[in-house]
């Protein structure tokens, strides 16, 4: 008897589990089943009026588009009549497709007629529908478990009803039987006819929020249940617009939901999602380690937890049947190690419970951002889910699903999600997320041209800063060098027709900082373009980075419109030419609400500046502005982006200033009078001729000798290369205080360094024969070297250009004048060497008597 009651046990087992392994299979199984129309549902008068044909569209419309719920019974029922008006309408609606999803869902389809010249053809046949798997996420790393049953309707011409009906029962057990649901009474088609209904308990509490003044409900009593009825005739169809922001929605349409609050909903959640205690495995080994090796630092402990999960636990959601709300566990989540954004939140606010950080799970909605505090309480209010954490004190927010994020400790960027719902005992509210500083991207292409036929070099500078360094280091790690330097030498291709890589990309990322930078080299061979009219060599620049930021918003659209918020640019486009330029420097700028734009164009030395600041200070820009942007819009790109440079305005023709000329020849002729009539004249006392007392140069005066000697030689270079006799150099300022200044500083440089070559010529003289009023003079000589200099130097800044040189130049003058000065008022070698008179009182018998 035991023996068979063993076998009777384990016959009886292996039933059960075959039974069991048959139910789940036909549960999760997508077929599609025919059966009747239910019995439940509500009945209506027929309705035949077509809506206006200004307002159809795809070349048909729904004459009857009926939807009735039965909440008690899961039961979604849908019953629709379209008509064919066009050719057009036999392409986009001859089939017909309904998604559903096996694991908790079963699809009945009741009929697919054909109504033809008023005569009904039946074409509901269940081996014509084709189940595909929907998947559209998965391109997202998202694996749902959903399918769309589809039918193919054959031979469908124009004036053909096509009529079909079906229900889908069943609800996904996660949300424990409670009800919400959005209904829409507006489409992107004509409706002639809408009936819908929800049927429920009166035991039930339904909340309604209507939207965009949506029709309220016909409220009545049915077979003991409640019911909400709305009948709605010749609704027009909403024509979307492709740069409307995701938070707005045009559509008449209703929310209902059973939940009465935040809290109710926060407490589901946190139900599904409890956070892990007594954590094993692998798991609590990485916690032991990261314990041990931070101990006391709470700080360390949070990054290095946190970068475990975003880098190391790869993003991929398997959201089948009740996993699209629950997390799964994070031992097997760390084990797997990939996970969805509500697996790996749970596994980090896990890991941070272990350690004793406060931590919690948030929903939030990061499509709409803070505008999720205009639904009622609801679940599917959300779409992500982030942790909040307090760090010594200090609350620190963090999207785990963000990989290959910089900065140190609890520095870390956090983007702009508006309001969440903290998932812990008591919340009832939303709470608002605080907004964290954003990065930047800074470019400076530095264009170096020789002349209009030689190829130009050009060096790319660009620096990303916060999550724009975050997003910047992401897209390198999903590359490989080879494809990122492909990418970026196709970019400028666009542009040129003729570049080259000249050197490999440089990426220098300083992660602490969260600061990442790339430097790029190329060749340009086609640089200049002939302009067909004036026949000049002629260079166009534009700021495109930021041309693609600016949406194209047509005169039909309405609705505000989405804009890149909260992208910042700060872009440079700087031109060196060996023979400056002749521009006028010129600002321009645009300030409006939700967005400015600056620029900034200016010449100095050979280096033209082109400098371009824009950012959207909001995420949209409002309808009653949209005249006013577009106008911007078509500003920026016909204009206020784009420059051009030609032999007018750069590398133009030497032409010799005559002023400039004139004013040399001048200084240069006074000098020399000057010099020879002090040469000659003797001092009393002295006789002008060479005498057996002198000593012959030697000691430190070699050095002076010597540099005085190559004063002249480098004076008469720095004359011819900086084109102070050349037009475009005096011109290179066009107007205003800053031309002034500059002329000034040409005509100042050019007397002082002729001064400067004839000055230091007279005292190598002077040391050459040694006379007596060397000393003196050259003591002049190094004065006047300091101020001019000191001169030069607060020209340059004062014409804010590079002063480096200047101030280079400045402190060797100053060091300079500070030996040799002294040297020369007190030094035994400089008396012995030049005749001096000195007052007879201070000559010795012997001295006097020489």
């Amino acid at each position: 008897m035991q023996r068979v009651s063993r076998w009777l046990f384990i016959i009886t087992a292996c039933i059960a589990l075959m039974l069991s392994g048959s139910v789940k299979t036909f549960a999760q199984n997508p077929v599609v089943h025919l059966s009747p129309k239910p019995s439940w549902l509500n009945s209506y008068q027929p309705y035949d009026k077509k809506p206006p044909l200004r307002n159809i569209q795809d070349g048909y419309f729904y004459s009857l588009a009926e939807h009735q719920i039965h909440v008690e019974k899961q039961a979604d029922f849908r019953h629709y009549i379209r008509e064919i008006v066009s050719n057009t309408g036999i392409q986009n609606g001859s089939q017909i497709s309904v998604s559903f999803d096996p694991a908790f869902e079963r699809l009945d389809f009741h009929e697919i007629t054909i109504w033809r010249g008023n005569k009904p053809q039946n074409r509901l046949n269940l081996r014509d529908f084709k189940i595909l798997a929907d998947e559209q996420d998965f391109s997202k790393f998202i694996y749902q478990g959903s399918y769309s049953a589809n039918f193919i309707i054959s031979d469908i011409r124009k004036g053909d009803r096509i009529e079909y009906s079906y229900t889908v029962t069943g609800k996904n057990p996660i949300y424990e039987n409670k009800f919400f649901k959005e209904i829409y009474f507006q489409g992107n088609l004509a409706y002639a006819h809408q009936y819908i209904a929800i049927v429920a308990s009166p035991a039930r509490k339904l909340n309604m929020k209507f939207f965009n003044d949506a029709p309220k409900p016909a409220i009545g009593q049915t077979g003991g249940l409640k019911s909400y009825v709305w009948e709605i005739f010749q609704s027009k169809p909403v024509i979307e617009d492709d740069t409307e922001p995701a938070w707005y929605n045009q559509y008449q349409h209703v929310q209902v939901s059973e939940y009465n609050s935040w809290g109710e909903v926060a407490d589901w959640a946190l139900k599904i999602n409890e956070p892990a205690v007594n954590i094993k495995g692998s798991l609590a080994d990485l916690i032991s380690d990261l314990k041990h090796k931070y101990r006391n630092d709470k700080v360390g402990y949070f990054r290095a937890a946190v970068r475990t999960v975003q880098d190391e636990v790869r993003y991929m959601g398997i959201e089948i049947g009740e996993y699209s709300h629950r997390a799964n566990r994070p031992e097997k989540v760390y084990d797997q190690r990939y996970g969805d954004c509500k697996d790996k939140s749970l596994l980090l606010v896990s890991m941070l419970r272990a350690d004793g950080i406060d931590a919690n799970m948030v929903l939030i909605n990061s499509s709409i951002n803070g505008h999720v505090d205009e639904f009622i309480p609801t679940p599917n209010a959300f779409d992500h889910a982030v942790v909040v954490a307090t760090v010594n004190n200090k609350q620190i927010w963090v999207d785990a699903t963000i990989s290959n994020q910089g900065g140190d400790g609890t520095n870390i960027y956090f983007p702009n999600y508006g309001k969440g719902l903290i998932l812990k005992p008591g919340n009832n509210s939303l709470s608002v997320v605080p907004v964290t500083k954003t990065g930047k991207f800074t470019c400076e292409e530095k264009y170096t041209i020789q002349d209009d036929t030689s190829k130009v070099r050009l060096d790319v500078k660009t620096v990303y800063t916060l999550d724009q360094a975050d997003r910047q280091r992401d897209k390198l790690a999903s590359n490989s060098m080879a494809e990122t330097e492909k990418g970026y030498l196709d970019y400028y291709s666009k542009i040129y027709t003729k570049v080259d890589q000249k050197d490999s990309i440089q990426v220098i990322d300083d992660v602490h900082k969260n600061k990442l930078t790339t430097i790029e080299s190329y060749w340009i061979h086609d640089f200049y373009k002939k302009d067909s009219v004036s026949n000049k060599s002629v260079a166009d620049f534009y700021a495109d980075y930021i041309s693609q930021e600016l949406p194209s918003v047509s005169n039909q659209t309405k609705t505000p419109v989405a804009v890149s918020y909260p992208d910042a640019i700060d872009y440079t486009i700087k031109v060196i030419l060996p023979n400056g330029f002749d521009i006028t420097n010129d600002q321009d700028s645009i300030k409006r609400d939700a967005y400015r734009f600056t620029s900034d164009f200016s010449a100095a030395g050979n280096t033209l500046s082109l400098h371009y600041q824009f950012a959207f200070l909001k995420d949209y820009v409002p309808a009653n502005k949209l005249d006013e942007f577009r106008k911007d819009i078509k500003d920026l790109k016909d204009g206020k982006l784009s420059y051009s440079i030609n032999h007018s305005n750069g590398a133009q023709p030497f032409a010799i200033n005559i002023v400039m000329v004139v004013l040399a020849l001048l200084v240069t002729g006074a000098l020399v009078f000057l010099c020879i009539r002090i040469y000659r004249t003797e001092t009393p006392g002295i006789v002008f001729t060479e005498g057996s007392t002198f000593v012959q140069i030697g000691g430190w005066l070699i050095l002076i000798l010597i540099g005085l000697a190559l004063t002249p030689i480098f004076g008469l270079f720095t004359m011819f290369n900086g084109n102070y006799f050349s037009m475009s150099a005096w011109h290179l300022y066009g107007h205003g205080k800053e031309n002034l200044i500059f002329k000034t500083l040409l005509v100042f440089e050019m007397s002082g360094n002729i001064i400067l070559i004839g000055y230091s010529a007279f005292c190598l003289i002077l040391l050459s024969n040694r006379r007596d009023i060397l000393p003196k003079f050259i003591i002049g000589y190094f004065a006047y070297c300091t101020a001019f200099f000191i001169i030069d130097y607060l020209f340059a800044v004062s014409l804010n250009v590079d002063s480096g040189q200047a101030l280079t130049a400045m402190i060797r003058a100053i060091l300079i004048a500070a030996i040799w000065i002294p040297y020369f008022r007190v030094s035994t070698r400089v008396k012995e060497t030049f005749i001096v008179p000195y007052p007879p009182e201070n000559y010795s018998y012997e001295e006097r008597q020489q």
